[in-house]
């Protein structure tokens, strides 16, 4: 106890550094006091041991309570620490939770695009499969096709048809390409290439042969003769020739390549029996065939028959027989188009006489027009009497009666107009109707001929154009015929329109003239 209130003494002085500096400096006199105060304290210290055991007491206690709160103090902060690190664990635990999930989501999704993407590639690779088969089966169809390329002499059919059928020009050379076409179709029947390169050459040998045109000098036949001249090719299709002599009708002899009908098949020979004027049209190629860049050739580019035909029974015709023929191409329509044409010109004719007449009134028609215009009415009374016409009438009907009055004058007019202008106009009407009725006959019997082309088309095809071409020109005759009658019919009736007109004119003006000459004179 001793050592603690010692210590306690000493804890006491040294909580007052001050006095300990005061005393190191006055350490002797301390030393001189030193038995005092010892005394003094063995005096004094049982009085107040059991005071200072009480304060030691309770200072334990204080400490032990401060202690105990520093304790709990620290045992808070240790569980607000440890609440804090919960927490942020819990956090932490919480993010790396939904980094987790999202992680886990992410492959998930990336897992079902590959079970998706596993499942279309093995769709596509069963496409693939069967799309693999299809081809194998195609490409051993094609191999089959490809080996049946190795086609037999058949495929040159065509060419050697064109060949008997074209004109007999390089006829050698065009065989010869042919033949070896058919030798290699023999030997190289494995290579379907080299024979389908052989029969594409010989087309186009065929090809070149048809567009190639060419002048050349030649010995030529013509019937038993022989002669020299000058022989023109066009392609496969037409030639002509002309000898350099001339025959004694002043013409070069020359001949054209037309197709004839055979036996079996259409053929080409050379037409010698050809008309003057398809001799000169030659003459004419041939003569400017070096002076000139192009050169106008007579070709039959329907490529018929008929033309060959036409010329081997060729006759020189009038333009009699052109119009009989003409007549009996319209068909049936052509009587009632012809007959209208002929009423027309007769009625035409009729009115026209009728009406010089009628307009001609006489020198004493103008003599009582100047009598009438100069005031003698007296004098003009006297030469009406003489005049003749429509005019001379007009001016009678008025002269010869006293009226008492104009109007009386005037209404003798009326009726003389209301009864002679009718006859003047009769007739108009049907000429009218003759030139609008003709061409609708033509139109009529071009329908009917078109009908009866598509009646032929029906049974014999389109084969033959030319054909078609002469049934569309037959069937349009009536149409020409019909118009050739309506054009003139029109401008005859407008003639006589006309002249009916200038008749009115003439004797209104006569009327008008003899009414003022009457009545104003006696104004």
């Amino acid at each position: 106890m001793m050592k603690c209130v010692m210590c306690n003494v000493r804890c006491g002085l040294n909580r007052h550094p001050e006095r300990s500096a005061k005393r190191g400096v006055e350490g002797s006199s301390a030393r001189f006091f030193l038995p005092l105060v010892v005394a003094a304290f063995a005096f004094f210290a049982p009085a107040s041991f059991a005071q200072q055991n009480s304060d030691i007491d309770a200072v334990k206690k204080r400490a032990e309570l401060n202690s105990a709160k520093a304790d709990l103090e620290e045992a808070r902060k240790k569980r607000d620490m440890a609440v804090a690190a919960r927490w942020k664990d819990r956090e932490t635990a919480n993010q790396e939770r939904e980094m987790f999930n999202e992680k886990y989501q992410e492959s998930k999704e990336k897992v079902d695009a590959l079970m998706s993407e596993r499942a279309r590639l093995f769709e596509d690779v069963r496409v693939a499969r069967e799309d693999l088969a299809q081809v194998k089966l195609q490409a051993e169809k094609a191999r089959a096709e490809y080996l049946s390329l190795a086609a037999g002499p058949e495929r040159l059919e065509t060419l050697s048809k064109f060949q008997e059928q074209g004109v007999p020009f390089k006829v050698a050379e065009r065989v010869e390409v042919q033949n070896k076409v058919k030798k290699e179709m023999a030997l190289y029947r494995d290579d379907p290439l080299r024979i389908a390169k052989g029969v594409l050459d010989a087309a186009r040998a065929e090809m070149a042969f048809t567009r190639e045109t060419g002048v050349e000098k030649a010995d030529l036949m013509f019937g038993t003769a022989v002669a020299q001249g000058d022989r023109m090719r066009l392609g496969g299709l037409y030639a002509m020739q002309m000898a350099s002599t001339v025959d004694i009708n002043g013409l070069h002899p020359a001949a054209l390549m037309l197709p004839v009908a055979g036996e079996k098949k259409r053929v080409y020979s050379w037409q010698e029996n050809l008309t003057p004027e398809t001799k000169k049209n030659i003459a004419k190629v041939f003569g400017n065939v070096g002076d000139s860049a192009f050169v106008m050739v007579p070709v039959d580019v329907l490529l018929s028959t008929e033309l060959s035909s036409e010329l081997a029974n060729h006759t020189e015709t009038t333009w009699k027989d052109d119009l009989k023929q003409f007549f009996k191409n319209g068909g049936i329509l052509m009587y009632p188009i012809v007959t209208l044409f002929a009423l027309g010109l007769l009625i035409f004719l009729v009115k026209f006489i009728w009406l010089m007449v009628a307009s001609f009134g006489g020198l004493s028609t103008r003599r009582t027009l100047k009598a009438l215009a100069a005031g003698d009415v007296e004098k003009a009374r006297a030469q009406s009497a003489k005049s003749h016409g429509k005019v001379g009438k007009v001016l009678r009907t008025v002269l010869s009666k006293p009226y008492p009055g104009r109007e009386s004058a005037e209404k003798a007019l009326e009726e003389l107009f209301s009864a002679e202008v009718p006859k003047i106009e009769s007739g108009l009407t049907w000429v009218s109707v003759f030139a609008s009725t003709a061409p609708l006959l033509g139109l009529l019997g071009t329908v009917m001929g078109m009908i009866e082309l598509f009646d032929v088309i029906t049974m014999h095809g389109t084969s033959d154009p030319k054909l078609l071409a002469g049934g569309i020109s037959v069937a349009l005759v009536t149409t020409e015929a019909g118009l050739i009658v309506a054009i003139p019919l029109q401008l005859l009736h407008t003639f006589l329109v006309n002249r009916c007109d200038a008749l009115r004119s003439r004797m209104e003006k006569a009327g008008l003239a003899v009414l003022n000459a009457l009545w104003i004179k006696e104004k």
